[in-house]
């Protein structure tokens, strides 16, 4: 006989009693003493995973994640009266600035519209862009941008303006901070 045949063997029949093992339920058995008891099931917990609620983005009103006030916080001057628009694949709130001056506009995106534009810009459009810690379960923001994910729900916040971009990484990460408290 082979001298590898054996311990082939042997590897297999203990393969077969683990597996055996892992199989049957967890069961303990009780002290003999025990009477007619018999075997006692295990009552360990059974985790249960939580799945987000779904957010029904049609019914959504953007403008109540953003509100007039917080976007002239972040924009830094007045606004005129949102634009709202809601689907089945965004809701979107747009404070436009005052037709005279300076230009100044505000943008929110919720839905799978959100991720789509993160989509564009980052692969067919190629923007730089900077993953951003501690906003959201995952964000990411560009010039003038943010995009996040809360669950399975994302969100955009964009500015529009003459000014210098730099200046509003700070303001958009917040403001993207109360768009996701809000959902």
């Amino acid at each position: 006989m082979h001298p590898v045949r054996p311990v082939l063997a042997a590897a297999a029949a203990a393969a077969v009693l683990l597996l055996s093992a892992c199989s049957s339920p967890t069961t303990a058995a009780r002290p003999s003493d025990a009477g007619d008891a018999g075997v006692v099931e295990s009552t360990a917990p059974t985790p249960t995973p939580t799945t987000p609620p779904r957010i029904d983005i049609a019914s959504l009103d953007a403008c109540t994640l953003l509100t007039a006030a917080d976007a002239e916080s972040l924009i830094g001057t007045t606004l005129t009266d949102p634009m709202r628009a809601a689907t089945s694949d965004v809701s979107s709130c747009t404070y436009p600035g005052d037709p005279n001056g300076p230009t100044a506009q505000v943008e929110v995106y919720v839905g799978p519209g959100a991720k789509k534009q993160l989509d564009t810009d980052k692969d067919t459009l190629q923007h730089a862009f900077t993953a951003v810690s501690g906003v959201g379960d995952e964000a990411w923001q560009e010039e003038g941008m943010i995009f996040a994910r809360t669950g399975t729900t994302w969100a955009s916040v964009r500015v529009v303006t003459l000014d210098d971009p730099a200046g509003f990484v700070t303001p958009l990460q917040t403001a993207m901070t109360t768009v996701l408290g809000r959902l």
